[in-house]
């Protein structure tokens, strides 16, 4: 945890210490003295990550040679699954999964003032920090706000799948840290907006996701906070109370309705049609190639730079360095070809309709907490998915780490749903025969 939330905090720069590398290959020491392999045919999602990952070393392990680190580097596209393996694997009981919640929770109450500091700092005032001396084109603290995202959307999951359980008697209002946590997450998630289009999707459909499935419980929640949020930010660009440009984007009444109309037509502002065409016409490339092309079974391979190999002209330096084309389901199909896609879709498919199945037997069964696990982690992994479906995401840690480790989680969390389901079995069969 500490290290997925010094991702969270401290950006790429913190990948530049290889702490998450660190952290898997001991985990994968401990992993195999335990000789727990039985584990990875045991579960199907588990399962179909080891063919992935089998799929993905096949396409590595010949450009080697040519390519050198950069094939081990973009191969954590699969081998942060390690991650979930781990997980799964020492993550056995109800009450890891209760600590790991309200340490996220507990967290979180630091990181949402600390994330809006350093998007206002790196996004509105364009403060340039040091550079590290084994990357001088990067910055110390570089936080994103497709990252961002991420943990807006699970601090308002948290507070409405998992409300405050003290009694009337023990509750003295709402506390300071609170209030500050919600007063620096609404100008975050404005931030969010105008910055990255995909990020405040990643915050805003989980949640209408969780309102959806448990109308009745949150659907009031929901939409009072939702029209707080509106008037406050509606107040706040009316009166001009705070100014400042975001990637050359004034924070204005304007920029905020060009940003909300590109989402479903076309729109005036060059740049977000820019990024639109630019994006569309590098997927179409790779579908080209590999769908009705020569790389339809093999794809490019891990190591080849695909910005250079076959992204659209006129891309900077930038763009070029970060080697994908901002869609996670593209750089499986581009560097795995079909038979890679076929497995990814199929591994997030698996998860997904578990997750959902195991909410509707604990909702079902009156299991108030199980229900809301199983729904909380499959609103973070549709964040995630939002997130790495317009963004390079999960191709490096700041991203993959947190990916893994949510279907980790979840996993974990179906595994001790089952064995707590097959004790009250036994033991109601205990009683009835006693009886």
């Amino acid at each position: 945890m500490i290290i997925l939330i010094g991702y969270a905090a401290c950006g790429k720069e913190l990948a530049y210490f290889f702490f998450g590398e660190i952290l898997i290959l001991v985990g994968c020491i401990l992993f195999v003295r335990s000789k727990r392999f039985g584990l990875l045919l045991s579960d199907p999602t588990l399962l179909l990550w080891t063919l992935f990952a089998f799929w993905g070393i096949c396409r590595t392990v010949p450009f080697l040679g040519k390519w050198g680190f950069n094939a081990i580097r973009d191969g954590a596209l699969y081998g942060y699954g390690l991650i979930t393996v781990l997980v799964v694997a020492y993550v056995n009981n109800s009450n890891q999964i209760s600590r790991a919640l309200n340490t996220y929770r507990k967290c979180l109450k630091w990181l949402i003032p600390t994330i809006l500091v350093l998007l206002i700092l790196t996004s509105g005032l364009g403060l340039e920090w040091p550079a590290p001396p084994w990357a001088p084109q990067d910055r110390f603290v570089l936080i994103k706000a497709v990252d961002a995202s991420l943990h807006l959307a699970g601090a308002a999951l948290l507070v409405l799948l998992f409300p405050d359980r003290r009694t009337s008697s023990e509750k003295q209002g709402i506390g300071f840290f609170t209030l500050i946590e919600f007063a620096a997450w609404v100008p975050s998630v404005a931030i969010v907006f105008l910055a990255a289009r995909a990020g405040f999707m990643a915050v805003v459909v989980p949640l209408l996701l969780v309102t959806l499935l448990r109308f009745q419980r949150v659907g009031w929640k929901t939409i009072a906070g939702g029209m707080a949020v509106l008037i406050l930010c509606f107040g706040i660009v009316e009166t001009n109370f705070v100014t400042f440009t975001i990637r050359g984007r004034q924070f204005s009444k304007e920029e905020l309705t060009a940003n909300a109309t590109s989402y479903f037509s076309h729109s005036e502002h060059s740049e977000l049609e820019g990024t639109k065409e630019w994006r569309l016409g590098w997927w179409e490339n790779i579908i080209q190639y590999t769908v009705f092309g020569p790389y339809f079974w093999t794809g490019k391979g891990f190591g080849v730079n695909l910005a250079v190999e076959d992204g659209p002209p006129g891309m900077t330096a930038e763009e070029t360095a970060l080697r994908s084309p901002h869609n996670g389901n593209m750089t499986v199909l581009a560097r795995m070809g079909v038979p890679g896609a076929v497995l990814w879709i199929a591994l997030n498919l698996s998860f997904v309709i578990r997750m959902l199945v195991a909410f509707r037997r604990a909702s079902s069964a009156g299991l108030r907490f199980w229900s809301s696990v199983n729904l909380f982690v499959l609103c973070l992994w549709l964040a995630t998915m939002i997130n790495q479906s317009f963004d390079v995401y999960i191709e490096g840690p700041m991203g993959g780490m947190w990916f893994w480790a949510i279907i980790g989680f979840g996993l974990a969390a179906l595994r001790v749903q089952r064995h707590e389901a097959r004790l009250a079995r036994s033991e109601a069969a205990r009683l009835e025969m006693a009886v």
